[in-house]
């Protein structure tokens, strides 16, 4: 039971939940060299299924009274993010592919009444990829790829709750979208028969959107927030110990350090509050590991279990509830069985976890103090199904 280059390649795209707002899931990431495995057509569709528990405990500044709220606070919910590929072999050397991804996603709901609710109340994310690429086979070993991603920032919500009264507040609503465009490139390697090395670099897309922001009934059409989706890389080397197993490694290197601070310009906060907001992030740059161990059960199924390890660019003394995210922890396990030559279907279970203690400040009065202080821990059953038809 040998490997084809295609199944063995198919591995590549595997990929685990990472932080709170980037996911390297389905073929989000994947190398455009890649394509060449492609014989005449391929048809791809797919989508990844999570279910978040967080869980923050700990102390949040109350602005009405200038004490310190105190409990847990939960965020739980649900999120899908479909992907696909449509793709065509233009002649022996040159593939062409449409890829469609969600690289980036957040879901955190606090609540508007929650104690945390000066710090975030909701915190979403929902942006689409487009990615039109090409594979070109320079030797029989060694193949290059490269594309545009055109990025859709369909909503981008940040909420937080301001006081409107002695005792009273209201939740911030802050709605923005945007449309950017970077690039991918990407080659492989075909050491030998047991060996081979991927290279790809997606360059980093900046989001200058634009929006609305509410507080009760007083709305401001002018908000604007600027955000930059990192520069990422990613290095993956596969090893055939023998006809029946293999491993993949993959390093993926995301510059998030684009971003130092997020300010939000022209809210709808009253006098005499600024308008404009600005919160110190100071991201760094930030590395994920994966591993994945596959065995070829039979002649059509195989089972491949995956650990995943990402460390996250959210400095300690800078976290907030909006991404509370630390070093965060993948397991799961993968089932993939080939109908035919032609047709394929792959089932991920995962389970994800993250601990990370917070407690970050801001300047009040001429004075430094503390504003969310506690321990936040994040847990998340994820379930990812592909189907793959090659004509």
């Amino acid at each position: 039971m040998r490997y084809s280059l295609a199944s063995l390649l198919g591995l590549l795209c595997i990929n685990a939940q990472a932080n709170v707002i980037q996911y390297f899931t389905g073929i989000s990431y994947s190398n455009p060299a890649e394509l060449f495995t492609i014989k005449k057509n391929e048809f791809l569709i797919g989508g990844t299924g999570f279910h978040t528990n967080a869980r923050f405990q700990g102390t949040v500044l109350n602005f009405n009274n200038g004490q310190y709220g105190q409990g847990t606070s939960y965020s739980r919910t649900t999120s899908f993010l479909p992907y696909g590929r449509l793709a065509t072999r233009i002649n022996d050397k040159a593939v062409f592919s449409v890829d469609v991804t969600q690289p980036f996603h957040s879901n955190l709901n606090w609540g508007n009444q929650s104690f945390t609710r000066y710090a975030a109340t909701q915190t979403y994310l929902t942006d689409v990829e487009v990615s039109p690429r090409l594979s070109y086979s320079i030797t029989p070993k060694f193949y290059v790829g490269g594309g545009l991603n055109f990025n859709f920032l369909k909503n981008n919500e940040t909420n937080w709750a301001l006081p409107v009264g002695p005792i009273t507040s209201a939740n911030l609503v802050n709605r923005t979208a945007g449309f950017g465009v970077g690039y991918n490139l990407g080659g492989y390697y075909l050491i030998n028969p047991s060996n081979f090395l991927g290279l790809v670099y997606y360059s980093v897309i900046k989001q200058n959107t634009r929006g609305s922001s509410q507080l009760q009934n007083s709305i401001n059409n002018s908000l604007a927030f600027n955000f930059s989706m990192p520069a990422t890389s990613v290095l993956s080397y596969v090893h055939l110990f023998s006809p029946t197993w293999l491993t993949n490694i993959k390093v993926y290197y995301s510059e998030w350090d684009a971003n130092q601070y997020a300010i939000f310009r022209n809210t709808s906060a009253p006098p005499p509050l600024n308008q404009d907001f600005s919160f110190t992030m100071r991201f760094k740059k930030s590395l994920a590991y994966l591993a994945a161990v596959r065995h070829q059960w039979n002649k059509s199924l195989g089972i491949t279990a995956v650990g995943m390890l990402d460390n996250g660019p959210e400095r300690d003394e800078f976290r907030t509830i909006n991404f509370p995210a630390d070093t965060q922890y993948f397991l799961g396990l993968v089932a993939d069985y080939h109908f035919n030559e032609q047709t394929s279907i792959e089932l991920l279970y995962g389970y994800g976890f993250s601990k990370t203690i917070m407690d970050n400040h801001i300047d009040m009065n001429n004075q430094t103090i503390p504003f969310t202080t506690g321990r936040v821990r994040i847990y998340a059953n994820v379930v990812d199904l592909k189907l793959k038809i090659q004509v």
